[in-house]
């Protein structure tokens, strides 16, 4: 019988193992002839459907779904619902060649996502993503619904393990060598010029390497991608920077549409020159990442606050066309800065970030059943599957289709109740209500009313998309329900097909089955959720539900998976996924051969050698092996590498085993002797750099091979130092350090070299004085025993039984226990000891511990018989509500010992009746709608839900301001009246207001009340025929000032500060017309002005201890200083460094600005919390520039006609502000704040 050697396994492995897939010549020769823009929104296919799903023209308008990690195909399978989500783009991760670890953790997030940013080559395809083939099918697919593509570029480095590297591309020329590790992150040079936690750094000055990275991303184009997002962008050097760059000019013109770059703020970073560059690169523009914004929204998500504060400063000096925010990137999530958030808090920051518009909105797609109050990375999800299912939940998908349709509006961004409730308005004031629309959020604190809160919006009635309930807006007023907790809601007339998506999946979608696999059901906004396969299996199935399949299956067979149910609009959902059986040959007979192995015996003697090779054997030559596996029972006497070669270290005996498949042999191995001093070379390094625990040494022996990376784990010396003991023969070693994760020290790409019994490196230098005490081996205390407690057991199919093990002795050296199943089909056992149960029949499960095992049996019998529901009946038959009622439904299931007795409810028209878990039905529109109750895969006949419209009548009204219904006022003053309608759901609560003699008083629509001259008159409050009387007593003015001229601009200004008590003018009898106005009269007015306004503070306030110690100049008792502290205590007024106010100090333009944009503020007014200036306010003023002190303060005074400057197009913010132009502005703020 032909044997075969495993010594060649390896080789075969990494050319099976690859999916890189080189670019053919002439697909790289059309790369540069593919102009995106042209092909999609030039291509009227494109354009069909993008318009279909309402997706924006221009990428930067619309919101991106961050698929990190979805396999090509897992995106292909998604696309329909990406489009019917309402995201304009897909970013898909690094589509180049990577550093495989596909054998580390076998497709686990956890272990493999970072190696995804790992770049061994400029070919297409890698093994967490797909081939370019199944890449090139993604973005056709995409195009075939509207959506575009950006791709993640890894244009700074390559991986950090050059052995991988491809052979093209190991020429050191083309990186940045000889530099080390970034120390200074703000330093330009060192940030752009060196390594990158040990990447290899591209030298982004090598014409080169531009050229072969700027003709990859042409290739990438030419497939069909449509933008970049540019990895660690800014560790890249701008254009003419260090040596005259050229890099970006040259890979950036590619033929896409829209770029963009990783450019994480710091002091330094040049992030306004980085956008700006991105920004000019394409048709469609780009810009940078808003890190700062990003930490700004999980501010918020910590405060448990939606204030609109957060989302208003995006916290970079360019405009926000250049910018894309996120609630969370995938950095965020895998470094734990961002997974103690809920599903629902992200949504609700994320809803109102998307529906402002202002920036290009990134959504990451977090793992499956991972993050808020699940683990971290649960696992339930692998590389290349689908993750969580919030990216189409319903107030997402809202958020996306409402941004959509609000390209081009202005917006309003205000908080509703308080920081639980936010609430943007997107409107043109065009008198139409069709393209205006409000998207509210609240958080989990409780919800919040919106009714009777003014809006921008134009009238008329708009719908909810996610609820289907109403919002009326009538004289700029908002007439709503309650929004409760944890909810957004988006008003607004939906232009595309807004039924909630539904959804089944299976994941992985494809692959081999080795023996058996397990597949995770997915279900999403579905009612009867079923699956079959083609071994027989079949049922009902929950989200997250996992299935074994290809246990029944023969080797070489096909395993289908098919899941199905009824979705939210009606219809039939099937999909059915493909798995192949792997063709398995057992292993016959294995062998153990090599330097001085005789009579299963190796005997080294230290004296003369250290290491012998050693060469397993197997038959027959086709048999099926995917790994062998080495173990030494005692490491502490002759370790054993992967491929066999054995490393003795000190006098005993020891076993060294090889597996093959199913098939274990043993040598017996003696050594004898002592290792000569000089054959052997310690190292120590710092433990502090990468850990005790997660060190690990790359090193070769002369010119030997190189250690396999990431090379061998070191081991503690002492406290501070980790050290290795290398055999070498007196030969140099030339050695690099590593975490195993990525990060490394290799010297700054020179590696580390020397010889000797001793080197010791720390900070780049190479030392020979040993740091650790002289300290005798630790003794070895093998293990005795293992035992596992309990004994034989018995399970049924599906159930599971956690099993313990104890090793003796119990201070054993090596205590690991390890666990397997005799035959996984009937029962596995994972690396904890837990027992599951798959199929009828007997299996020994064994724990191993240093060398030592025990075992036990466990007998699985068949799972009970499953009893098929035969009947779903739902009482009562019928409902008749009338909308805003709820009505209650129950099912029976027959018979009573159903196996799957869950009930699941549905609506066929969730928007005219909703019906919860428990059958609670919810009448929220007049309309008829089906309910029905399914249970084990049978569907109850349909309850009829009729919902009728209710009027709510006004059942009375009364005046709440002022209480006893009598009001004073003196010529030229005014007063609001404050009215309350019942009840506060009132069908129609307008308020009519009237004067009985309008000479006397004249009252406005909105119930302002204004004396015209002395005498009494009545206003007349009336809603739905209920009416109330408030009696207007006007007296003469009592201040007249003798020098305001009357011909004066100012003088009715002036007039009304007297006729309600803000000034009373000097003891002459005059106002101090064309003086200058002092700092302290400034406060006393804006005091008086918020008692004007109802400000129950300012009426209250009583300075205390603390107030008088602000300023060292307001003394308790003198004039002013209550109101000055009143303004101190609300942040108006700041004082000077030196603690004190100088209040006679004669106040300028500028400050009056900020003292009354932050009055205003403090007022509550939304407009001053959320305004930013455009360019257009810049151009107001030729004296007010961007980013100047009061600037913003300035320009919102402006955009309110508060201020209005001078005639030659200046403001003059230095001059002093007149008393006569404080009582202009001062008037202005009364009426801007009671608009």
């Amino acid at each position: 019988m032909r044997k075969k050697a495993i010594a060649g396994l390896l080789a075969v492995a990494t050319m099976g193992a690859g999916l890189a897939v080189s670019v053919s010549q002439p697909e790289a020769a059309q790369a540069a002839t593919r102009d995106s823009y042209s092909d999609t929104i030039g291509n009227p296919s494109f354009e069909a459907a993008r318009n279909k799903y309402g997706l924006t023209k221009n990428m930067r308008d619309g919101s991106t779904l961050h698929t990190f990690m979805w396999s090509f195909k897992t995106i292909t399978e998604h696309m329909p619902e990406i489009a019917q989500a309402g995201y304009t783009s897909i970013q898909t991760n690094n589509v180049s060649a990577v550093k495989d670890n596909s054998e580390l953790g076998k497709g686990n997030w956890y272990l493999n996502w970072y190696y995804i940013y790992q770049p061994t080559d400029t070919t297409v395809g890698n093994y967490i993503l797909g081939t370019a083939e199944e890449f090139k099918t993604m973005c056709d697919t995409a195009h075939q619904y509207g959506v575009r593509v950006i791709v993640d570029a890894v244009a700074n480095h390559f991986t950090s393990d050059f052995d991988v590297i491809e052979p093209a591309w190991q020429d050191k020329s083309l990186f940045h060598v000889n530099k080390g590790n970034i120390s200074d992150y703000n330093d330009r040079e060192d940030c752009t010029q060196n390594q990158l936690s040990g990447l290899w750094d591209l030298n982004t000055q090598s014409k080169e390497v531009e050229n072969r990275m700027a003709d990859f991303y042409k290739q990438v184009v030419a497939l069909g991608a449509d933008g970049f997002r540019y990895d660690a962008a800014k560790h890249i050097e701008l254009p003419g920077e260090f040596g005259g760059s050229t890099y970006w000019t040259g890979i950036l013109n590619n033929g896409s549409q829209y770029q963009y770059g990783e450019v994480l703020q710091d002091k330094n970073v040049r992030e306004v020159d980085y956008a700006n560059m991105f920004s000019q690169s394409s048709i469609g523009g780009g810009g940078v990442t808003g890190s700062d914004y990003g930490q700004e929204m999980r501010n918020s998500m910590n405060d448990r606050s939606l204030s609109a504060r957060f989302f208003s400063d995006y916290r970079m000096g360019t405009s926000p066309d250049k910018i894309v925010t996120w609630i969370e990137s995938h950095d965020n999530y895998c470094d734990r800065q961002s997974e103690k958030f809920t599903e629902e808090q992200v949504r609700g920051a994320y809803a109102t970030m998307n529906a402002r518009g202002e920036t290009m909105t990134l959504f990451f797609n977090r793992p499956y059943a991972s993050g808020g109050t699940q683990p971290w990375f649960s696992e339930k999800s692998k590389i290349g599957d689908v993750g969580a299912d919030d990216w189409k939940q319903p107030g997402i998908v809202a958020s996306n289709h409402f941004r959509n349709a609000m390209v081009g509006n202005d917006m309003n961004t205000v908080n509703c109740g308080g920081d639980q409730c936010v609430m943007v308005e997107r409107y043109k004031k065009n008198g139409s209500s069709a393209d205006d629309g409000l998207l509210v959020a609240t958080t989990e604190r409780g919800g919040s009313s919106i009714n009777g809160m003014s809006t921008k919006l134009d009238d008329g009635v708009y719908t909810d998309e996610v609820s289907g309930a109403k919002l009326t807006v009538s004289g700029g007023k908002i007439s709503a329900t309650e929004i409760g907790p944890n909810t957004v809601a988006a008003f607004y007339n939906a232009k595309v097909d807004t039924t909630p998506i539904s959804s089944a999946t299976a994941a992985p979608n494809q692959g081999v089955i080795e023996d058996t696999k397990s597949v995770t059901l997915r279900s999403f906004n579905m009612a009867n959720a079923s699956y079959s396969t083609s071994e027989g299996a079949s049922g009902s199935f929950k989200d997250g539900d996992i299935i074994e399949i290809g246990g029944s299956t023969g080797s070489g067979g096909t395993v289908t998976v098919t899941v199905s149910g009824t979705g939210n609009n009606g219809k039939q959902v099937n999909k059915t996924f493909t798995y192949t059986k792997e063709t398995v040959t057992p292993v016959d007979t294995l062998t153990i051969s090599g330097d001085g192995v005789s009579n299963n015996t190796l005997t080294i003697d230290l004296a003369s050698a250290t290491s012998a090779q050693l060469e397993a054997t197997y038959t027959p030559a086709n048999a099926t092996v995917k790994k062998v596996t080495w173990t030494s029972s005692d490491p502490t006497v002759a370790t054993v590498s992967s491929t066999g070669a054995v490393e003795a270290i000190k006098a005993g005996s020891t076993t060294i085993s090889v597996t093959a498949g199913d098939k274990t042999t043993s040598i017996s191995v003696r050594v004898t002797g002592d290792i000569p001093v000089d054959q052997m070379t310690t190292i120590y390094y710092p433990s502090s750099t990468y850990g005790k625990d997660s060190t690990y040494i790359h090193y070769r022996v002369g010119d030997g091979a190189w250690t396999v990376a990431p090379g061998e784990k070191m081991s503690e010396a002492c406290d501070g130092w980790v050290s290795k003991r290398i055999t070498t023969g007196g030969k140099a070693v030339t050695f690099d350090f590593n975490n195993g994760a990525g990060a490394w020290d290799n010297n700054g790409g020179k590696d580390y070299t020397g010889k000797g019994t001793t080197l010791v490196v720390e900070k780049g230098q190479i030392g020979v004085t040993v740091p650790c005490k002289t300290t005798p081996d630790p003794v070895v205390v093998p293990v005795s025993s293992v035992s596992i407690a309990g004994g034989d057991f018995s399970l049924t199919e599906g159930a599971s039984k956690q099993l313990s093990a104890t090793v003796a002795p119990s201070n054993a050296t090596d205590k690991v226990v390890s666990w397997k199943s005799s035959n996984a089909t009937v029962a596995t056992v994972d690396a904890s000891g837990n027992v599951t149960a798959k199929k009828a029949g007997t299996a020994t499960i064994t724990a191993t511990a240093g060398g030592k095992s025990s075992s036990v049996t466990v007998t699985v019998s068949a799972a009970s018989v499953d009893v098929p529901v035969e009947s779903v009946l739902v009482s009562p038959s019928s409902l008749v509500l009338r909308r805003g009622e709820s009505g209650q439904l129950s099912a029976s299931v027959a018979p009573s010992d159903a196996s799957d007795k869950s009930v699941v409810w549905y609506s066929s028209n969730p928007a005219v009746a909703s019906v919860d878990a428990s059958g609670k039905v919810t009448a929220l529109k007049a309309g008829v709608a089906a309910i029905t109750a399914s249970a084990g895969g049978v569907v109850s006949s349909a309850v009829s839900v009729t919902v009728t419209d209710t009027v709510v009548p006004v059942t009375g009204i009364t005046v709440d301001d002022p209480a006893d219904g009598k009001l004073g006022l003196q010529e030229g003053a005014s007063k609001v009246i404050r009215t309350t309608v019942t009840p506060w759901n009132a069908s129609d609560p307008t308020v009519v207001y009237s004067s009985t003699d309008p000479t006397v008083v004249k009252v406005s629509a909105d119930g302002m009340v204004t004396g015209v001259k002395a005498g009494t008159a009545y206003v007349l409050v009336s809603a739905s025929g209920f009416a109330q009387v408030v009696e207007v007593t006007v007296s003469p003015r009592k201040t007249v000032f003798t020098d305001v001229p009357v011909s004066a601009w100012q003088a009715s200004d002036i007039q009304w500060l007297a006729d309600n008590a803000i000034s009373m003018g000097n003891g002459d009898g005059t106002f101090g017309f064309g003086k200058s106005l002092n700092r302290r009269d400034m406060a006393i007015f804006l005091y008086r002005l918020a008692k004007l306004n109802g400000d129950a503070s300012a009426a209250s306030f009583k300075p205390s201890a603390a107030d008088y110690a602000r300023f060292s100049d307001v003394k308790q008792g003198s004039f002013g200083a209550a109101e000055v502290l009143w303004l101190a205590s609300k942040g108006v007024i700041k004082g000077f460094e030196d603690g004190s106010f100088r209040g006679d100090k004669s106040l300028n333009r500028q400050d009056s600005a900020i003292y009354l944009y932050r009055f205003a503020k403090v007022m509550g007014d939304a407009s001053a919390s959320s305004f930013k200036p455009s360019a257009a306010d810049y151009a107001r003023f030729s004296d007010v520039k961007q980013g100047s002190f009061g600037a913003t303060e300035i320009l919102w005074l402006t955009s309110v006609g508060i201020v209005k400057g001078n005639t030659d197009g200046t403001f003059r913010g230095g001059n002093n502000l007149t008393r006569e132009d404080m009582a202009v502005f001062l008037h202005r703020t009364h009426n801007h704040l009671n608009k």
